[in-house]
């Protein structure tokens, strides 16, 4: 529910079409596709747990195999924050490669260069923004979770 309202949030505030025209890489919407893939993926366990605890004679061995799963949403999480990192690097590759065309006589030359740091420093920060808060909420569910079957 309240990732369907940030979604919303983010499209009705232009946010989600300024990232499209400024993160060259698209790697940005690449890490929300697969959170919302993982956030299904959680949702599915949590429906999986919540009908071990319902049933009257589950043993300690069924917790233990969605425990197991759970491995998947940390290393994705952690993933994340590596797609947002290479993005950042990307980012500032494009944005330093501006330098070596520059000629300082020549005005076109440092306005293309002031572009070409603008597009590459907002490809860095997108990608290394939206690692960070895709990873943070993943993680946030997996530890829930994870709590949740330390309970049982």
């Amino acid at each position: 529910m309240l990732l369907s309202l940030a979604v919303t949030y983010l499209c009705f505030d232009g946010i989600l079409l300024s990232m499209w025209e400024k993160d060259i890489t698209k790697l940005s919407f690449v890490i929300m596709g697969v959170f919302m893939v993982m956030v299904v993926w959680c949702g599915s366990k949590y429906w999986q747990v919540s009908r071990l605890q319902d049933r009257p004679r589950t043993t300690r061995q069924e917790f233990a195999t969605v425990g197991t799963s759970l491995e998947v949403g940390w290393f994705v999480s952690d993933l994340f924050l590596t797609i947002g990192m290479i993005g950042t690097v990307i980012g500032f590759i494009c944005m330093l490669a501006g330098f070596s065309t520059v000629d300082l006589n020549n005005i076109q030359t440092l306005q293309d260069l002031l572009s070409k740091l603008g597009v590459g420093m907002s490809t860095a920060l997108y990608t290394t923004l939206t690692g960070l808060i895709c990873s943070c909420l993943l993680k946030v569910q997996c530890f829930g979770l994870q709590q949740t079957l330390c309970e049982n």
